[in-house]
């Protein structure tokens, strides 16, 4: 009977993936994203879209090279695009109060479906994935907490992805459906009726922009903190398996920072234009322009609230005045 294989360490390293430019660049990146995002969702569909890329590159790019990669840089991969993958709903939450556009959609769709299956392979096979398997109960996973990944927090994560699952393809089958039988009511006149004769669904009330942005803002903050601290939890508590490298410079650790220049650019112009914005522009679509210009109104309102309170005081002081001026005459008057 073969023997099983004898855990040999430490871990390759790879910082392509662990290295320190990959990660500080990954966690620029999103973070002026989410930036961009909430002051103009608009006009931040490119960086948006060079987030989505970005982290999707990462995934294929591990589904792509599993053979050579380990468990322990395939989690650190699921943790760098966790905060995308909260991201990348953005633009879908939005929608409750907008419009957005199919690509848009797209985006949302193709990154989601990803990001969960690429998970849920990673966690079902985690006994035997990647290179030197047979030492991956000894990485420790970080999740609020360390633990061994071939552990409970396997059947944790398991759990959560299950339930992403649902959530995902539960809608997107109904949408599937829809389509379907919009498509069908075209050679089926009894069909068409029905569609004709059934009412749009139409929110009585929707959430304004301004607290939706603020709301999916709050979350996208709370994800890249958390995929942050996470990661660099992982990294320092496995620093001893793991084969020192990943604080080497490398060419492409170089490139990926050299890349964040465009989502800055992004973002500066867009913060720019918010500024310039003149008088008569549109603030719709534009929550930061919006909170700008409330801002601007109440303190137009607080200073001539103080205006007139220091007017009608100039006035009271000067009817005393008038007064007082009438009782001196009246006073003085002969015979008085």
């Amino acid at each position: 009977m073969a023997s099983s294989p004898v855990c040999t360490l430490p871990f390759d390293s790879n910082p392509d993936i662990d290295g320190i430019g990959i990660r500080v660049a990954t966690y620029l990146q999103l973070f002026i994203g989410i930036i961009t995002l909430a002051v103009s969702p608009r006009k931040a569909v490119d960086s948006w879209w060079a987030v989505i890329v970005t982290s999707l590159g990462l995934q294929i790019a591990a589904i792509v090279d599993y053979k050579q990669l380990s468990l322990y840089h395939a989690l650190i991969v699921t943790w760098l695009a966790f905060p995308v993958f909260v991201m990348s709903f953005f633009y879908g939450f939005l929608s409750w109060s907008e419009r957005i556009s199919h690509e848009i959609r797209l985006g949302i769709g193709a990154h989601g479906v990803t990001y969960v299956a690429v998970n849920l392979w990673i966690w079902i096979t985690v006994h035997s994935f990647g290179v030197q398997s047979e030492c991956n109960d000894q990485i420790k996973f970080a999740l609020f907490a360390l633990g061994r990944p071939t552990g409970w927090v396997r059947y944790l994560v398991l759990y959560i992805l299950g339930v992403w699952t649902f959530g995902i393809v539960v809608p997107f089958a109904i949408g599937v459906v829809f389509l379907f039988l919009r498509f069908a009511a075209r050679f089926h006149p009894p069909l068409r009726s029905w569609f004709d004769a059934t009412p749009t669904p139409k929110f009585t009330r929707k959430p304004s922009l301004n607290a939706v942005v603020a709301m999916l803002s709050t979350f996208n903050v709370f994800a890249l903190v958390l995929s942050i601290c996470m990661v660099e939890l992982m990294v320092s508590s496995n620093a001893d398996i793991v084969e020192g490298g990943n604080d080497v410079w490398t060419f492409g650790q170089v490139i990926a920072m050299i890349l964040v220049a465009g989502p800055l650019v992004t973002l500066w112009k867009t913060v720019l234009g918010e500024i310039r914005h003149t008088k008569g522009d549109s603030l719709e679509y534009r929550p930061a322009a919006a909170l700008l210009d409330l801002i601007k109104k109440k303190w137009r309102n607080t200073r001539s609230g103080g205006d007139d309170v220091e007017s009608i005081g100039r006035t009271s002081n000067s009817s005393d005045c008038e007064l007082q001026d009438v009782d001196s005459t009246v006073v003085d008057r002969p015979g008085a």
